[in-house]
């Protein structure tokens, strides 16, 4: 297997629509891709949509949990089952589950939606690639952006990479960054140097076909509504726009994503 890459994700969905493409992308290289957790999102308002305390603008109606088979989800449910929209979204790019870490087991210690530090970022990557085999190289390390996002775990992911390169400039050398959609026209753009789009290479092959096939999929799998199974769609509740953006619905607009050094 080849060198191995971390794509660090604050929240279940982050790892598709920032860099759901790269991901398949590197599989198809033969990489050794692992996926960070650092949250499980249950701090997402999607909560009260799927249980019918709010208004679904993507469902289209208000849902009736009693009616539609389910008990309304409490915060542990509502993390499990975006947990499950993770992990087969992940199948979908084509990591295998082993190669998905939570923070918080890495660490032994709680990290929370909506209150991730930089610390805990930097301690979690670090843990991490700690596992892994040093004759296997370097490890790449791919997260969000700090430049252009209102999220602050996002921001605070973003921070723990700049500031892991800082430290050790030879070890993590190979950093990259995402943009999500909404902040694909955002005016901050213009503060950095060398953003690129990254979509399936050799458009017309089976292997560029494949990866923008891998990435629609790996949409889907926010989009699964299937209660029986612990599967509520949260993805698309929550940011269906963002999905839209992403997945690329014809030809002439496949998947991409927007990468910086």
């Amino acid at each position: 297997m080849g060198r191995p890459v971390i794509f660090c994700v604050p929240h279940p969905d982050d790892e598709t629509l920032g860099a759901g493409v790269s991901i398949a992308e590197h599989v198809a290289a033969g990489r050794d891709v692992r996926i960070l957790l650092m949250t499980r999102g249950t701090g997402s308002g999607a909560i009260r949509k799927v249980n019918g305390t709010n208004w679904s603008p993507w469902w289209g109606v208000w849902h009736n949990p009693a009616v539609e088979g389910y008990q309304p989800l409490g915060e542990e449910e509502f993390g499990a089952s975006r947990m499950r929209e993770l992990m087969a979204a992940i199948g979908c790019l084509g990591v295998s589950a082993e190669h998905v870490y939570e923070a918080s087991a890495l660490l032994g210690e709680p990290v929370l939606d909506g209150s991730v530090t930089q610390d805990q970022a930097r301690r979690a990557i670090l843990a991490l690639a700690a596992t892994l085999d040093p004759a296997a190289g370097h490890p790449g390390l791919w997260t969000p952006t700090w430049l252009v996002d209102d999220n602050p775990d996002h921001i605070a992911v973003g921070k723990a990479s700049r500031q892991l390169g800082v430290e050790d400039p030879v070890w993590w050398g190979d950093r990259r960054y995402w943009v999500l959609p909404p902040y694909w026209q955002d005016a901050r753009l213009g503060q950095i140097a060398g953003e690129f789009w990254d979509t399936p290479n050799n458009a017309g092959t089976e292997v560029a076909i494949e990866i923008q096939r891998r990435a629609r999929n790996a949409c889907l799998a926010y989009k699964a509504w299937a209660p029986q199974q612990g599967m509520y769609a949260i993805g698309y509740h929550s940011v269906d726009g963002m999905f839209a953006a992403m997945d690329g619905s014809t030809s002439t607009n496949p998947p991409k994503c927007l990468i910086h050094k």
